[in-house]
Order: structure tokens, then sequence, then C-alpha cells
């Protein structure tokens, strides 16, 4: 690794070392308002780290013969990008705060019919996200008002494992274990991807909400679908999931656009299953990709997280990345995705 990245790292651990233990007595006592500001703060410092990839990413959503115009100039975009990621990341450390009785305050659900609708059929409600917004605000949004909720997701300090030679420092090993600890603190079950899927079903049997992604790195099966004008890799778990279960499944996102006080957690009406799961996929994604269209600074963090990640999964997520310094092959790969697998929570 180049000095300048393992400076890079060092300087990002810091900070995140700082915000995840004494940060958080701290944003616990300040008005959720006052975070705006630190978030518009932090995201700009984080920025100034470098946002090569992240500009890129956005040039190849609206790409100059793509026919699509930004709808905000591109530094006002990035600018965005950086500050809902960092307030996103402070939220996080407020996760022990949300209850039946806070809830309000920070999240709104739009289109609960739609929910309750499909769970009146008894087999279960899928809530298939992506990681665009504050997407893990759908399970405190959806569990502090009643609705039994499992979630199908990499618990944080699995990272360590999949990046071990790459990415993962001691320090961030410590935020990793601490980001984990607040996320177990939400009123959901948590379903390690990398390991037995059985808790995704039972939890289906019974009709209750499972939350899962779209865009996740996990799987070994994967499809081709035309997404943002690109040609995508996506796990057929989630697919796969739906069509033996018969649930429901619902696209939804969370958007909290600038200006606006609280996340709207937006439920959408239910997308039938399409014969396979390519076209099954196709749906989802063509109906995806709108919202990030129209609000790119909501997915461009994950945009470029994943790009980032490529020399490292077994799939790269899209298809046209450039060639990757260090790329692993598929057999190192898959490895990387067994020892995930292997990762035991010694707090359970």
């Amino acid at each position: 690794m180049r000095a300048s990245a393992r400076a890079s790292l060092m300087v990002k651990d810091l900070g995140g070392l700082f915000l995840y233990y004494p940060g958080q007595a701290l944003v616990n006592r300040v008005p959720r308002g006052a975070l705006v500001g630190a978030a518009a703060l932090g995201g700009g410092v984080v920025r100034r780290l470098g946002d090569a990839d992240m500009r890129d990413e956005l040039t190849r959503i609206y790409p100059p013969s793509g026919g699509r115009t930004m709808p905000r100039p591109a530094d006002e975009i990035l600018a965005d990008a950086y500050r809902l990621t960092m307030f996103n990341e402070l939220e996080v450390l407020k996760y022990p705060w949300l209850d039946p009785t806070t809830i309000d305050s920070t999240c709104v659900i739009e289109g609960r019919e739609h929910l309750d609708a499909a769970r009146a059929r008894g087999k279960g409600a899928i809530v298939l996200i992506g990681h665009f917004g504050a997407n893990q605000m759908i399970m405190p949004a959806l569990g502090h008002v009643g609705y039994p909720m499992s979630q199908l997701s990499a618990p944080p300090p699995v990272w360590a494992e999949i990046l071990k030679d790459t990415r993962t420092t001691p320090l961030w090993r410590k935020i990793l274990a601490r980001r984990w600890e607040l996320e177990k603190r939400l009123p959901v079950n948590h379903i390690n991807v990398f390991r037995f899927l059985r808790p995704a079903f039972e939890c289906l049997g019974r009709n209750e909400v499972l939350g899962l992604a779209f865009d996740g790195g996990g799987g070994k099966k994967w499809v081709e679908v035309d997404f943002l004008g690109r040609r995508a890799n996506l796990s057929v778990q989630p697919a796969q999931i739906w069509k033996k279960t018969g649930a429901a499944l619902l696209p939804t996102y969370v958007i909290r656009a600038p200006g606006e006080a609280r996340h709207r957690v937006v439920i959408t009406e239910e997308l039938p299953w399409q014969g396979t799961v390519e076209k099954s996929y196709q749906a989802f994604v063509d109906r995806f990709e709108t919202w990030v269209y129209r609000w790119p600074e909501q997915y461009l963090h994950f945009l470029a997280m994943r790009r980032k990640v490529r020399a490292t999964d077994v799939t790269p997520f899209f298809q046209d990345y450039p060639p990757a310094l260090g790329q692993l092959s598929p057999a190192e790969a898959e490895e990387r995705l067994k020892r995930a697998g292997e990762w035991r929570d010694t707090g359970e």
C-alpha cells in the first residue's frame, strides 16, 4: 500500500475512532438538527482526501452521450453526497436513543398500506432495498412501530475479514466492532448473509417482514441486468428467497432530501414475479434506478465503495470497472467470503 493511501486510512480511522467512542456521548447530547452542520464539516474533510472515484461514478450515471442531464451541478451533488453520508454515520450513534416514543421524530413511513396488504396474504413480505440514502433506517422505522422484522445483511466486523489484506487496520476493527454493537440495538433480528439462510425463510414462514438489499456482495450465483446504463452483476440470492417463499416483494427506499427534517421510508407497490430471476431483477432495477437518477447523491457513496472493493469481489458489481491493482482470482475471493462466513459474534 502506498504511503499516501496509508496516511489517508490513518486519518479516516482516527476520525472514526473518535466518532464512535467519545463522540457518541457528544452526539447524543446535541439536538438532531445540529448534526447537519457537523455532517457538512465532516463530509468536506473526507472529500478533501480524494473524490475521484465518486466523481467518475457520477459521470457514468450521466455520460455525455447518454441523453440524461444531471439534476444539479456535479460539485453540488458531490458535496451533498459526502454530507449525507456523514449525517447517516452520525445518526448510527443515536440508534440506542430510538424507541417507539422517539421514532416519529426521525422517520415517517409512506406506503404502509402496501406492507399491510402483503402481510394479509399470510406469506410474509420482503422489503427489498438498495444501499440508497440512510437505508438502515428502515429497521427502526418498521421495528419500532410494531412490525416483526428480520434483516439479512453482513455484520460490520465481517468486512475486516473480507478486506483483511487490503483495508483492515487494528483501529478499523475497533470501529466496526463498535458499529455492530450499535446495530444490535435496533429492533430486528439480524441474519448474517454469509451464513445459513434458514432464519430468512422461517421469518417469512411466520408472515413477518424480511429486509434485504439487492446490491450486496454476498452470494455464489449471479445474474446480469441493465442498471444505470451499465451491465451489473447481482446475486440471485434475494430473488431465490422471493420465488421459493411466494412472499410479496415491495421495492422500498429511504430518502431525506435537503431541507427535510425526517427520513421518509417509502414502500412502493408490490412487484409481481416476472417468470425468471433475470426478468424479475430487471423489473426491480428499472424501478430503483429512477430514484438514483432523481437523487444521485443518495447512492454515490455506495457506488464508490463497490468500485473500491472490486479487487476482492468474487464478481464485481459493474462489468465496466477499470482494472484493479491486486485483483484476486475468483477462487481467492471465494476463500475470503468463506472466511467471512466463519466469523462468530463473541457477544452472542
